[in-house]
């Protein structure tokens, strides 16, 4: 009987595993879903065309002249002025920084063209119609006033009746500044 009675017990410890074991639920669930996100907008223009394609070109008529010493559209030693190039990065929902790149290396001595303001310069972005617009001004000074008696006919005389080259580059990038 005493072995009966250890497996009855046995029976019933295994009977009650499973029907405890058994009542238990695992819940388990899932779902699906979709997010999206909106890439920001991009446009920047020079001059009035896409920067990918701009090519834009100025010369003498172009440039607002403060001092102009010479006649028919042309410069000579004492010219001084500045050229506002347009740019429009309203569109884009970025913050736009642009650097200029002026190629000085054909100019003769004493002529001189620099960027008003430094090189780069950031545009904020705004929503605001008109409110990523600005210029990108271009100084140029050859020096020679009167009261110059440095003798330089040598390399001024050098440029007499030719072009001269003044190369821009203008490049725009997204400023990676978290505004989180």
């Amino acid at each position: 009987m005493k072995g009966n009675k250890k497996v009855l017990a046995l029976s019933i410890l295994v009977l009650l595993l499973a029907v405890t074991f058994g009542t238990y639920a695992i819940y388990r669930s899932s779902a699906e879903g979709e997010g999206t996100v909106n890439a920001a907008n991009w446009s920047v223009q020079i001059a009035g065309s896409d920067i990918d394609s701009a090519d834009f070109d100025f010369n003498a008529t172009d440039v607002t002249w403060t001092t102009l010493t010479g006649y028919n559209d042309t410069i000579a030693p004492g010219s001084e002025g500045y050229i506002d190039i347009a740019v429009d990065a309203d569109g884009s929902e970025v913050d736009v920084i642009l650097a200029a790149t002026l190629d000085t290396t054909n100019l003769p001595t004493g002529m001189t063209a620099s960027v008003q303001g430094g090189n780069s310069q950031t545009i904020n972005y705004s929503a605001t119609e008109g409110a990523m617009e600005t210029t990108v001004r271009i100084n140029i000074a050859w020096a020679g006033a009167e009261s110059d008696n440095e003798i330089k006919d040598g390399t001024d005389l050098a440029v007499k009746g030719t072009s001269l080259s003044l190369p821009v580059t203008l490049t725009a990038k997204q400023s990676l500044e978290d505004h989180s």
